[in-house]
């Protein structure tokens, strides 16, 4: 079996199979943060835009309705990589955490959470010979969260103004840490079993900013943790036109907890699992087609209600994709994902129990590979 079958598509799998959302902030699933690009032999650059469009709406306890607030995001990730005398040198830069929601009616009128984030990885890679081989690299990692409660303001803030209520802004800085990873190859099948460890990363100069109805004060915060994660990746090839795949991501979110001095606890997500399974199949020596499913699962806290900020208990996905090989220098890709994000009880004010029932999102990925 010849070694560059099905190269497209392994190229852009990852980043094709990602939820809508994943476990807490997740931007992509099992992808985000997936850096096991630079396993690949060969120099290129890839870039892969992907847009995200949740539509999430839920009912208010008197039986009004409480509409989509969620705001199409995108992501752009950049990847790079080159051979340097044996050893496969690369750089990576994304967003891997997004969110930007606020709503429009009833009692949370203009309430809502914006998640910015930046994440550049220096990587490299070196081969051990009999297949294994192993990687790893330096992270950059910053984030900025804006939250609103207007409805704190009440009775005085009738019209619901963001200035009239709570107001909470973070900013992390720029921390680093690390991350390091295990591959088995069979380069002949293309086979190939990683193992890929994100350490969490403490931003120990984190600010922050609150204001309840034009009082400020800001506050240095307790250390802001950006969570660690296990990656597990496998993929093969089952015949000379066909490959499979499974990725598996655990996120700890456990410690990363947006807390105001003022605004008490704000966001605590949930720690949990993403993992995705697909097959491509090579239709010629130019088209790839990709086909799968992808799982989000948050763990289960105990607690009743889910946060307003995050209305849904896990992530259904179906995805399918293509790549297409314009020549030796250049490929493109392409994929559309549909997402049902599970049922779920939200703690809304004043009776803290609005069920979100019956949503879905949609995430579109273009991208190109330029090998050099």
């Amino acid at each position: 079996m010849k070694k560059n079958i099905l190269a497209a598509a392994i190229s852009f799998a990852s980043l094709s199979a990602g939820a809508v959302l994943g476990v807490g902030p997740d931007s992509s699933g099992s992808g985000t943060q997936d850096y096991s690009f630079i396993l690949d032999s060969g120099n290129s650059i890839s870039i892969n835009r992907s847009t995200v469009t949740p539509k999430v709406s839920g009912t208010y306890d008197t039986g009004a309705t409480i509409s989509n607030g969620y705001k199409s995001v995108s992501n752009t990730q950049i990847e790079a990589k080159w051979d340097y005398n044996g050893t496969m040198v690369g750089i990576s830069t994304g967003s891997p955490y997004l969110i930007d929601l606020t709503y429009k009616d009833g009692i949370l009128t203009n309430s809502g959470a914006k998640v910015t984030s930046n994440e550049t990885a220096i990587l490299a890679s070196r081969s051990l010979g009999s297949g294994m081989k192993v990687f790893g690299g330096l992270r950059l990692n910053q984030f900025k969260a804006k939250i609103d409660r207007p409805f704190v303001g009440l009775p005085t803030n009738t019209t619901y103004s963001v200035a009239g209520g709570y107001q909470y802004e973070l900013d992390t800085g720029t921390s680093t840490g690390f991350t390091i990873g295990a591959a088995y190859e069979v380069p002949q099948i293309l086979l190939r079993a990683s193992i890929q460890y994100n350490a969490e990363i403490k931003h120990s100069n984190a600010k922050e900013t609150e204001n309840v109805g034009g009082a400020t004060q800001v506050t240095t915060p307790d250390d802001m943790v950006a969570p660690s994660s296990m990656i597990i990746k496998l993929r093969s090839a089952l015949s000379p036109r066909m490959l499979a795949f499974a990725n598996w991501r655990s996120s700890q979110y456990s410690k990363f907890k947006v807390t105001g001095a003022l605004g008490g606890s704000l966001y605590e997500p949930t720690s949990g699992t993403d993992y995705t399974l697909g097959v491509a199949f090579k239709v010629n020596d130019q088209m790839n087609l990709l086909l799968g499913t992808a799982r989000g699962q948050s763990t289960d806290d105990g607690s009743p209600t889910v946060s307003a900020l995050a209305p849904f208990k896990g992530t259904s996905t179906n995805f399918l994709g293509a790549s297409y090989k314009v020549n030796e220098s250049l490929e493109l890709n392409a994929s559309y994902s549909l997402s049902t994000f599970g049922d779920a009880i939200a703690g809304v004010p004043p009776a803290n129990a609005a069920p979100f029932a019956d949503n879905k999102g949609t995430r579109v990925s273009i991208g190109t590979k330029i090998s050099f």
